[in-house]
């Protein structure tokens, strides 16, 4: 039932995503206004994790801040799934990394 329920969401925000351009600047503002206080505290344990270069940790921060990021362009942004492996999206992504690292 959960899988239905996320390929039907999957393939809604895919819909959407595809019937108009990527527009990446809209991406990454949308990422940025939805980040919960959790999601940023992941994002400075990475910071901190690699200027004290704990590589596991390092390694663990990176998988979680990812997944951060994809949940945020497939449930908030309208981003679909098949974008995630788009240059787009992964240019869209470090530029959101990189906002919320001067932050």
């Amino acid at each position: 039932m959960i899988l239905s329920v996320l390929f039907v969401a999957s393939s809604t925000a895919h819909a959407r995503a595809t019937s108009s351009p990527f527009e990446q600047a809209r991406v990454v503002q949308c990422m940025l206004d939805h980040p919960t206080a959790d999601d940023e505290t992941v994002f400075k344990n990475l910071i901190v994790a690699a200027l004290n270069d704990e590589s596991d940790s390092v390694k663990s921060h990176i998988v979680q801040v990812s997944s951060i990021m994809m949940n945020l362009a497939l449930t908030k942004c309208e981003v679909g799934m098949s974008m995630l492996a788009d240059p787009q999206f992964q240019a869209a992504a470090a530029t959101y990394g990189q906002h919320l690292g001067e932050n």
